[in-house]
């Protein structure tokens, strides 16, 4: 059975963020059948194990100010280690550090991205190294400064949101990753905050990667 860790950030976790209460702080968050992950798991059927890891805020290399735990080149070494041995790591991160507090560009981002494939390089416990496959987030809607999400998503963060996919997809070739570029995908993302991903949005995300994945593995 082929081994897979899905890695990432609120995206992956499936936050619906349409159905979030700014009342009671409620978040929704989507079925595990309708987030990619699991519709990833139902495309690719029995002989593939798909390991949900998906952190909401989670960075790359960014600390959050306020939010412990959630830089993505912390967690993921743990990640690697429990779940040895992996086939594949599926990267899906990068949004968050689009956010305006970190001023960090593209290339700055795409820096971090760097060390985290490292980081998936090294083999552990004499098991062979897993391939990676980079994700590279959605541009974010070209509104988003003025939507729900705007306090951390200025006109700045529109800007990154549009290079960040060039940047990684030199990364990954760089390392002979496979690569999506999210920006390819033509989602259509919530219409509250613009930034977070619709059911349906899922569903195209986990049918590239099924088919990447496939071209990936065997």
């Amino acid at each position: 059975m082929k081994q897979i860790l899905a890695f990432g950030d609120s995206n992956t976790w499936g936050y619906d963020y349409e159905t979030y209460s700014p009342d009671t702080g409620v978040r929704g968050r989507f079925a595990f059948d309708e987030r990619w992950p699991g519709r990833l798991q139902g495309l690719l059927g029995d002989g593939y194990r798909v390991i949900e890891n998906g952190l909401n805020s989670r960075t790359i290399v960014a600390t959050d100010p306020v939010l412990p735990h959630r830089r993505g080149l912390d967690s993921l070494q743990e990640a690697l280690d429990v779940n040895a041995p992996l086939d594949l790591v599926i990267i899906q991160l990068g949004a968050n550090e689009f956010k305006t507090m970190y001023g960090r560009s593209p290339g700055a981002i795409a820096f971090g991205l760097d060390h985290m494939i490292r980081q998936c390089r090294q083999p552990l416990y004499g098991f062979a190294p897993p391939q990676v496959l980079i994700v590279a987030p959605a541009p974010t809607h070209p509104h988003a400064d003025d939507m729900a999400l705007g306090f951390h998503y200025g006109a700045d963060s529109v800007e990154k949101s549009l290079g960040i996919g060039a940047a990684f997809r030199t990364v990954a070739e760089r390392h002979g990753c496979g690569f999506i570029d999210g920006a390819d995908l033509q989602f259509e993302l919530n219409t509250a905050d613009g930034v977070h991903y619709s059911k349906n949005d899922h569903k195209r995300l986990a049918d590239a990667i099924a088919e990447k994945v496939r071209d990936m593995l065997g």
